[in-house]
């Protein structure tokens, strides 16, 4: 199996990007760095406090701001509103929306805070997540950054009877960091720096729909779903829903204002409409998949007496009716002393040969059974390449797949995949040509610079002679002619608007026959803007697989393909049929 630099090199094949562990407050510094080079204002200290939705989709929505300064309310009409405002969602609560799930799990406190010394000890075996078990502290450490010796420690937490300022004041949190540390590591409180300390609540929750039924007001990220942090697809979905929303907000608003629908046949609605369709089942199965991964995560403490389980029987019982009788202060001792005997049987892996102790025969069973678990990949993976970059808004075929894809069978092969393309049926994961998917990664050269097919959208946007949104029709060099021919037979006001045409060219097209063709479809203003991409053939097996068995592609603004077509089929590929072809891709689901 690849690991670091070769899996780095390896990963080239299916992304231009790479996997990383990036904090949120970093990124979100990092985003308001980008706001800011590109001219946008994010205005801090501003409160949502009212939404008026319109009667009718064709109205605005009223919303009413508070600006915390001053105290002042500000009142302005908006034609959509897009509610990002995580777990708790105002938005999401004054449109009337539910959740349907679980709303609490279980209570986590997060203690974040910085240690050099813990980072030295950790450097023998470096890791993005550790799971801490010992009869002093259980819970996970989350390494965010080795050099600064950043790291936040989640542990159970059971409100009321325990708080923030009882249980996890400054001076408890660095006691809490010693008992993380192996013994034989020596720590000073001027090591310890408590950044902070906090609660949340892990939920597995999805909104009942995605808009207030207007398709004037959306929900994005959080205040769509909440799913456990195992796998990490919190902010990845949330990034998804605001890349499959904004082109279509875009590209509603552009037909507005154009009072384009009938020239472009763009059914606004039904394009509105779609985001919630195509989204709210991405998230119902990422839902299922992130409890999928908490049951793994649970085989370890269940080899060591401490599951899950547990914690959800404490839970009743400190929260039960004759419990409820006892003062606060009684029903948080009990508790304590429940998780401390509960915590015991972990001072048997100290005990444990391999620790180095007399020779516990249980402590050793306990540690044999979770060497076993851990070399066998049974427990988190952290790299699942189908739901991260091959999920598909094919609603049926995506919802079978997933099923089969959330077995422990295929979880065990999680972290493994192929570079050659494949059918997308396989447990292990690789590349395919399917609608609905994301068109796969593979490198070009475009005068002289080396480019990702996941580029096409964006150049051209900033190459098309408008700043429509823009589809991008694939088309292999091969079979340029027979397409373009096709296409030059009758044009659409809609694909000179939103279609840039891609023609990747490989040593076997013939250079000048594709050269004299591409002329002529510039010439002609058929498309939004045209471009020609030699594919990069050293280790390509993406482009040679979709040769053998495509001819083109209509890509979707978010890069998923919309439709494809065969080489037998182009001679159909008129003006007509790429609108029709756009208008069906714009709500696959």
């Amino acid at each position: 199996m690849a690991t670091g630099d070769s899996l780095r090199k390896s990963l080239a094949a299916l992304s231009p990007t790479q996997f990383l562990h990036f904090p949120q407050n970093r990124f979100e510094t990092l985003l308001d760095e980008f706001l800011a080079e590109n001219n946008v204002r994010v205005e801090r200290g501003v409160e949502l406090e009212g939404l008026k939705l319109p009667m009718d989709s064709s109205a605005t929505t009223q919303v009413t701001l508070r600006h915390m300064d001053t105290n002042a309310l500000e009142q302005e009409t908006y034609d959509y509103v897009v509610g990002a405002d995580g777990a708790h969602s105002l938005v999401r609560q004054l449109c009337g929306i539910d959740m349907v799930g679980t709303r609490n799990l279980q209570s986590i406190a997060n203690v974040h805070f910085t240690s050099k010394a813990l980072s030295e000890a950790a450097r023998e075996n470096p890791a993005m997540l550790y799971f801490v078990f010992n009869k002093e502290v259980v819970g996970i450490l989350i390494a965010h950054d080795f050099n600064q010796g950043e790291w936040v420690f989640q542990i159970p937490f059971f409100p009321p009877q325990e708080s923030i300022p009882w249980d996890f004041s400054t001076a408890q949190c660095r006691d809490i960091v010693r008992h993380i540390l192996p013994k034989n590591v020596k720590i000073s409180d001027d090591d310890i720096n408590i950044l902070s300390a906090g609660q949340w609540r892990m939920g597995a929750r999805v909104a009942k729909q995605y808009d207030a039924g207007n398709q004037r007001v959306f929900l994005v990220g959080d205040a769509a779903h909440q799913f456990p942090p195992a796998g990490g697809f919190g902010m990845n979905t949330g990034l998804q829903d605001a890349h499959n929303l904004v082109w279509k907000l875009a590209m509603a608003i552009q037909s507005n204002a154009e009072n384009s629908t009938d020239a472009d046949g763009i059914n606004t609605e039904a394009l509105l409409k779609s985001y919630g369709r195509e989204r709210q089942l991405i998230a119902k199965i990422n839902t299922q998949f992130s409890l999928s991964n908490v049951a793994r995560t649970m085989k370890i403490p269940r080899a060591l007496n401490v599951s899950h389980d547990n914690a959800q029987t404490l839970a009743k019982i400190i929260n039960s009716a004759p419990m409820q009788l006892l003062p606060l202060r009684a029903q948080r001792e009990i508790a304590q002393r429940v998780m401390r005997v509960g915590k015991m049987p972990l001072g048997l892996l100290d005990e444990a040969k391999d620790a180095g102790g007399a020779g516990s025969s249980l402590g050793n069973r306990m540690r044999s059974s979770v060497q076993e678990i851990v070399t066998r990949r049974k427990t988190l993976g952290m790299m699942f390449y189908h739901f991260d970059i091959g999920f598909s808004y094919d609603a049926a075929s995506w919802a079978t797949r997933a099923k089969k894809l959330m077995e422990d069978s295929a979880l065990d092969k999680s972290v493994e995949f192929r570079t050659e393309v494949g059918d997308g049926d396989n447990i292990i994961y690789s590349p395919t040509f399917r609608v609905g998917e994301r068109f796969p990664h593979f490198w070009c050269s475009s005068e002289n610079e080396k480019v990702s097919t996941h580029d096409m959208i964006r150049l051209a946007l900033q190459s098309g002679k408008s700043s429509n949104v823009q589809f991008v029709l694939v088309v292999g060099g091969r079979d340029a002619a027979k397409a373009i021919k096709s296409c030059l037979s009758s044009g659409s006001p809609a694909v000179a608007k939103h279609i840039s045409l891609v023609v990747l060219r490989s040593s076997a097209d013939g250079s000048a026959s594709v050269d004299s063709t591409i002329e002529d479809v510039q010439k002609s203003l058929m498309f939004s803007s045209v471009f020609s991409w030699h594919v990069l053939e050293y280790d390509n097996n993406a482009w040679t697989s979709f040769m053998n068995n495509k001819a083109a592609a209509l890509v979707r603004p978010d890069g998923h393909v919309g439709a494809l077509w065969k080489t037998e089929e182009l001679d159909d590929l008129s003006g007509a049929t790429l609108t029709r072809s756009m208008q069906q891709a714009i709500q696959l689901s």
